[in-house]
């Protein structure tokens, strides 16, 4: 036997020229650690047309999941001159590269899964039938595959279409609804048979789109609609407190400068303060109250004046007597005014 102590990569996570992918935490390892057969480039008998038996030109050893990367190392068979021929080739790097028969078991359309530019469904089980020592590493040309039901498609970069639709009919063998193709699924989500092209399916979609277009529209007008109603109830209720508060004081009852301050009461309980309002009596000018306590014109001016006057001026100019003479709640009035309690 001719061990040789190089790590191949058979297989990594990455997208593989034909635009899939395999999970390493998939991998299968009974059979292939049990029967890990090698050939070079692939090439096994054609049953189709009868060729003769190619014999295996080794096996590999130490195969082991280090670094996120499938390794095993090759055994070549030194019986066989041309296993010892591609070994030298090997060994004089003139081939470099390895590429698996790919068994896939289970794989999943979930698109979590994809990567930057993976075209085709995720292999999340998987095993291999045997790994090649080829020219062109990922086998550009030429990667079989194989399907568990025994089924083998000779696969190429040039019939990415063949890939695809072999994968897409293990997709239905998978036990997760998450491995339906993202087609069906969108067909499913909109009411669609499964068996809906994406013409009908974008259709659907636009008119959907258009559908949310309208919708938004009438959600828009209705929230403009509701805020001019709100504007004009704050507006209808402004106009009843401001016609409150102008109206008693034209009516005597307030001084003009408490008139933000009844608004402000109005606002926080109209009620309560309409009922205040409406309890107050009118303010009676010393004028008025004057004229109707029946004095006559002479005392009436004589009054005026004196009320003009400070309690302490009328003190002073000895008119507090004659004041009180004229009318004596004046003269209690101009008393408080001054602090003096009678």
């Amino acid at each position: 036997m001719a061990k040789l102590n190089i790590d191949f990569v058979l297989m990594d996570e990455s997208v593989v020229m034909n635009g899939f992918r395999c999970l390493l935490s998939g991998y299968q390892s009974n059979g292939f650690d049990n029967n890990p057969v090698m050939h070079c480039q692939h090439v096994r008998p054609d049953d189709e047309n009868k060729t003769s038996i190619v014999l295996p030109i080794g096996k590999w050893y130490d195969i082991r999941v280090e670094d996120n990367k499938l390794k095993a190392k090759p055994d070549f068979d030194d019986a066989d001159p041309f296993a010892m021929e591609v070994q030298g080739k090997v060994e004089r790097g003139y081939m470099n590269g390895a590429s698996i028969w790919l068994d896939p078991m289970e794989v999943s359309g979930d698109v979590k899964l994809k990567l930057a530019g993976q075209k085709l469904p995720t292999i999340t089980k998987w095993g291999i039938l045997e790994a090649s020592i080829v020219d062109i590493p990922n086998c550009r040309n030429a990667l079989a595959v194989r399907a568990a039901n025994g089924d083998v498609a000779k696969l190429s970069v040039s019939t990415e279409k063949d890939v695809k639709k072999f994968l897409d009919t293990l997709l239905p063998i998978t036990i997760k609804n998450e491995n339906m193709s993202l087609l069906k699924l969108a067909a499913q989500k909109l009411s669609l048979l499964e068996i809906a092209t994406e013409d009908e399916v974008m259709v659907k979609l636009e008119a959907l789109v258009a559908e949310n277009k309208g919708i938004t529209k009438l959600k828009a007008d209705k929230e403009t609609a509701e805020k001019k109603v709100k504007d004009l109830e704050e507006a209808m209720v402004e106009a009843k407190i401001t016609s409150l508060v102008e109206g008693a004081i034209g009516a005597n009852k307030l001084a003009a400068g408490d008139k933000d301050k009844y608004i402000k009461l109005a606002k926080a309980d109209f009620d309560t303060t309409k009922e205040i309002l409406d309890g107050m009596k009118p303010y009676e000018s010393v004028e008025r109250r004057m004229t109707s306590t029946g004095l006559s014109d002479e005392k009436q001016t004589r009054l005026g004046e004196l009320m003009k006057l400070s309690y302490d001026k009328l003190l002073e100019t000895d008119q507090l007597e004659e004041l009180k003479g004229i009318d004596e709640a004046s003269y209690k009035l101009k008393a408080s005014q001054a602090g003096i309690k009678l």
